[in-house]
């Protein structure tokens, strides 16, 4: 039996990417694991190539890099000249992050994690005109694959109710629980990052409207009114939607309560869950919720939205809050700090929700669902 002859399409993968950067890193060496004699290629940008190649397993995959620099020329070639390089040198193209080429002789295989970008669309500064690509490209791309994946039910509905893909075409792909503490958690990390002394309320996500950390700024007036000395810390890279929350913390007189440490690197990161006492996510709409399982592997108690994926994601791990609701979230918020049998139970519950979501498990899924492609395929 020959050997499957694999690429993946990470023509826009960059450091710092969040969800697409985990998914890439933790599913390759999944993969090879799974399937020793598969030959795998990985399509990336020179930066994304950087990446790519510290990587442990980076001598187990080719690494093929095209001539790309600005990003509209990133999605040409991924939409048009890709495909056409798939049929020379893959039997099957997986495209991890909504987009893929329109056209291609080998089996075309693509994920589709959400459908925030139609119904809760970022349009701030930066975003427009990828949004718009992706409304105007996406459904195209959904349609013409042989197989979609989601990486819940919640986002399978979505995918089959507003891009019209049929459910026989999609495959429900859980995703790993994300990330696996690889370092010990920075010494310090207050004091480095500028935070207080009190409860630190963590959000870990790209600052985004349909992460909804708007209302979490709004709710910690009545969070700190109750447990006096709460603090929200927001890491990550700053966007055109920071500069709304540091708006609004300001107006609330919040001052120094609300953090936006930037981006920290991971021992930082595992600093600041080592000392937090709640994990908020309120989002809008989530595909998966990734650093909800990230959160309870490390043993922070959890509140997250009633919202999409997430409810099937934490299961009874979390305290589930309607996300368009302020006071929902502000009591949620401080039943956590305040509540230590509640405490008790979404910790104890939660370090064993991440054993439910392995990447292993996604790799096997994923291989079985590039041999239904290939085998509904005409190639």
């Amino acid at each position: 039996m020959t050997s499957l002859r694999a690429g993946v399409n990470a023509v826009f993968l960059e450091p710092g990417m969040g969800g697409l950067e985990t998914y890439v890193l933790e599913l390759i060496p999944a993969l090879l694991e799974a399937d020793p004699e598969l030959r795998l290629t990985v399509v990336c940008n020179a930066r994304g190539r950087e990446l790519l190649a510290a990587q442990e397993w980076a001598s187990a995959v080719e690494l093929s890099t095209p001539r790309l620099t600005a990003r509209g020329m990133r999605a040409m070639f991924e939409l048009g000249p890709l495909g056409a390089i798939a049929g020379r040198r893959f039997d099957v193209l997986h495209s991890p992050a909504l987009t893929a080429p329109l056209a291609t002789r080998a089996a075309n295989v693509v994920v589709l994690a959400d459908t925030t970008w139609i119904t809760v669309p970022d349009l701030g500064k930066g975003q427009a005109a990828t949004v718009r690509l992706w409304q105007a490209v996406v459904p195209r791309v959904a349609r013409r694959a042989d197989r979609v994946i989601a990486i819940s039910t919640a986002s399978a509905g979505d995918v089959e109710r507003h891009l019209r893909v049929p459910r026989e075409r999609i495959d429900v792909i859980p995703l790993g629980y994300g990330t696996p503490q690889r370092v010990a958690p920075a010494p310090g990390v207050r004091e480095r990052l500028g935070l207080g002394d009190g409860p630190i309320v963590l959000n870990v996500a790209m600052k985004k409207v349909h992460k909804n950390q708007l209302r979490l700024v709004q709710a910690l007036p009545a969070v700190r009114a109750a447990v006096p000395g709460a603090q929200l810390v927001l890491p990550g890279a700053r966007t055109p939607y920071e500069d709304e929350l540091r708006a609004e913390a300001a107006r609330l007189g919040l001052g120094g309560a609300v953090s936006f440490p930037g981006y920290v690197d991971d021992a930082d990161l595992e600093g600041l869950y080592a000392e937090a006492a709640a994990f908020a996510f309120p989002s809008l709409n989530e595909g998966f919720g990734m650093p909800v399982l990230e959160a309870m592997a490390r043993g922070v108690p959890v509140v997250a939205a009633a919202a999409g994926a997430l409810p099937e994601v934490a299961g009874d791990a979390a305290l589930l809050v309607d996300p368009s609701s302020t006071e929902e979230l502000a009591s949620a918020t401080v039943r956590v700090l305040t509540d230590a049998p509640l405490r008790e139970r979404l910790i104890a519950a939660g370090r064993e929700r991440p054993a439910r979501f392995t990447w292993d498990r996604t790799a096997a899924q994923t291989l079985d669902c590039w041999r239904r492609a290939l085998a509904s395929s005409s190639r």
